[in-house]
């Protein structure tokens, strides 16, 4: 969809947002935050883009025209602009492609550097070695950068493939955590919402405000408590909400110190009667259906608190 610039996706999203420099435009504040999540993918922003997508796509260069020279991760494991912070800083352009730098000349006083001021002799030794990368990078007139992906090089990017390595890969690493939100008495919406929890996927305020949903100054508890509210601190730290744990373990009889990590929480919880497979389904169920009323009555207080206002 990004590089391919005959097809339609791409006249569409050129027609939406614009392009410039050979690039498509992200769109500003007006963009949809589909997109928005995209172009972070593609820029390598923030958590989206160095995540499990990030680490998992290489660029390759043909053409250099749709590629940053500071910003990707087109030469090496790691951009430019993090291996040569102190070059990146004094750039005047820093949003060049690799295209423009090199028609541009990348000799040590080629047009292609452009500075805010003049380099200090330690700073040209570092234009030196970034110099050197780039002897051996010849570009491909007339053909586009392309996007490898790295778990499967011969059959490329699927959407299965992407879906496999989210649950295969991810559950050997939640473990024992990932197991426990699915229950045979519990409804289907109830495991997805546990799902969602322990990989902080649900649309706290903290969450909705690194997306733009809402600004950045509403990110506190709705309870009042004068905290931000993330996942974490709404189910297990929030005076309000989280209280409820401790009136359930005095209610089935069982003492602990409640960790402050859900995943730990919840493999904790389940296993404080020690082995037994019946006791362990029981205290599976009860954390599953105390998370769920936590997050419905968190979202009643918030409507309740709309009303009010």
């Amino acid at each position: 969809m990004l590089v391919d610039r005959e097809g339609l996706w791409y006249q569409v999203l050129v027609a939406r947002y614009g392009e410039v420099g050979g690039r498509l435009e992200v769109g500003g504040r007006s963009v949809s935050l589909w997109w928005r999540e995209v172009g972070r993918i593609r820029d390598g922003v923030g958590d989206t883009g160095g995540g499990w997508f990030g680490d998992s796509v290489r660029r390759r260069v043909g053409d250099g025209t749709s590629k940053l020279f500071w910003s990707h991760r087109w030469i090496g494991g790691t951009p430019l602009c993090v291996r040569f912070p102190r070059l990146f800083d004094l750039a005047e352009n820093k949003t060049i492609t690799v295209a423009s730098l090199f028609s541009s000349g990348t000799e040590q006083d080629g047009e292609g550097w452009s500075w805010r001021r003049r380099l200090w002799a330690w700073e040209e030794l570092l234009l030196e070695e970034c110099r050197a990368l780039l002897f051996d990078i010849s570009l491909i007139p007339n053909v586009s950068d392309v996007w490898e992906w790295l778990p499967d090089n011969a059959e490329g990017y699927s959407v299965r493939g992407a879906y496999d390595l989210l649950t295969i890969g991810d559950d050997s690493h939640m473990g024992l955590p990932f197991e426990l939100v699915w229950h045979p008495q519990v409804p289907l919406k109830v495991s997805v919402f546990a799902w969602r929890l322990i990989r902080d996927r649900l649309p706290t305020k903290a969450n909705l405000a690194i997306r733009g949903v809402v600004p950045a100054d509403d990110i506190f508890c709705v309870s009042g408590c004068g905290h931000v509210e993330t996942a974490a601190h709404l189910f297990l730290s929030c005076t309000t909400f989280a209280s409820l744990w401790q009136q359930v373990r005095d209610w089935i009889g069982f003492l602990g110190v409640d960790s402050n990590i859900i995943t730990d929480h919840l493999v904790q919880f389940t296993h404080l009667a020690g082995v037994g497979k019946a006791k362990r389904s029981f205290l599976q169920l009860i954390w599953l259906l105390c998370a769920w009323v936590l997050w419905n009555e968190q979202i009643g207080g918030q409507i309740l608190l709309l009303v009010w206002v």
